[in-house]
């Protein structure tokens, strides 16, 4: 992962670093990332691990001094890549600055990494994050069934280029 300065240092009250491995340990997640990372069988460590590993770009959202949410993009082949969000329970109160900075760096990796397709996953139970995702332009491409570790279903949104 490249230890890039973000492009928008800052939303509002929420300021935004490159993602550092101790971040991760930092983090109060939701409710349902705990059974996401109970189905992929990652300890926090291993989780922390592969976003360093994967991500060509991450970053932090710091809010008060509390982390709000860690967020990047993995790069799976010339012109595709994949983006992620780990939220805490914060981000519906402070929804405005979030889909701000999702709708900043949306833009600025389609841009900077030429791609011609953007793919987010999101757990098959979670509706206000498919309400988020819709409302970011991606559109339902199907479920992934058994996804996560085997135990979950993934469903797979996208934004792409027409030829």
């Amino acid at each position: 992962m490249y230890q890039t300065e973000p492009p928008l240092k800052q939303c509002g009250r929420i300021q935004i670093v490159p993602y550092q491995h101790e971040h991760f340990k930092e983090l109060v997640v939701r409710p349902h990332d705990d059974t996401v990372k109970a189905a992929v069988k990652l300890s926090d460590t291993q989780w922390a691990d592969a976003i360093g590993r994967e991500a060509i770009e991450a970053y932090t959202c710091y809010l008060d001094g509390k982390i709000l949410l860690i967020g990047g993009i993995n790069i799976l082949w010339d012109g595709v890549g994949e983006v992620w969000v780990i939220g805490s329970p914060q981000i519906p109160s402070l929804r405005f600055s979030y889909i701000k900075i999702c709708k900043f760096y949306l833009k600025y990796v389609r841009e900077k990494y030429k791609l011609k397709r953007v793919q987010a996953q999101v757990v098959k139970d979670y509706e206000m994050l498919h309400r988020f995702v819709k409302y970011l332009g991606f559109t339902y491409e199907g479920t992934l069934h058994n996804y996560c570790g085997g135990t979950m279903d993934n469903c797979m949104y996208a934004i792409w280029e027409d030829k």
